[in-house]
């Protein structure tokens, strides 16, 4: 949603395993104002051997729209605000999830740090397991 949390964690990660297949970006739909990403998130990816990322929180547009052939929701808020948002575009948003209904990647901003590690590292195991062949 704000481009601060998850979406920059996913983006990074999806990068990283699809290298030279696919392209990835990440955008929110109120992006918050501040530079870079949640030091939580800058934390995790640390952790996770991924260091010296530089992120700057950017909004959704119909450039991106035109351009991408799909536009990966975060969670049901974000899908729902996408298609009301850009109706025209509705056959392009998809859950980053839907293959794992079982994880949770609600919008972990006020969450304690135990918390936010948790739904970092669904982002990850979604990262690591998604078949983007059948998005």
């Amino acid at each position: 949603m704000a481009n601060y949390c998850r979406s920059p964690v996913a983006e990074i990660l999806l990068k990283n395993k699809y290298k030279d297949k696919y392209e990835f970006f990440s955008a929110g739909i109120s992006p918050i104002s501040m530079a870079n990403m949640d030091p939580r998130s800058l934390e995790f990816l640390k952790e996770n051997n991924v260091d010296h990322v530089i992120h700057t929180p950017k909004k959704i547009n119909s450039r991106m729209l035109n351009y991408f052939d799909k536009i990966l929701a975060v969670d049901l808020y974000v899908l729902n605000k996408l298609n009301l948002a850009y109706p025209k575009y509705r056959n392009k948003f998809t859950l980053l999830s839907l293959q794992f209904n079982d994880l949770s990647i609600i919008d972990p901003y006020k969450f304690t740090k135990d918390e936010y590690v948790k739904i970092m590292n669904n982002i990850k195991h979604i990262s690591e397991k998604i078949n983007l062949e059948e998005v």
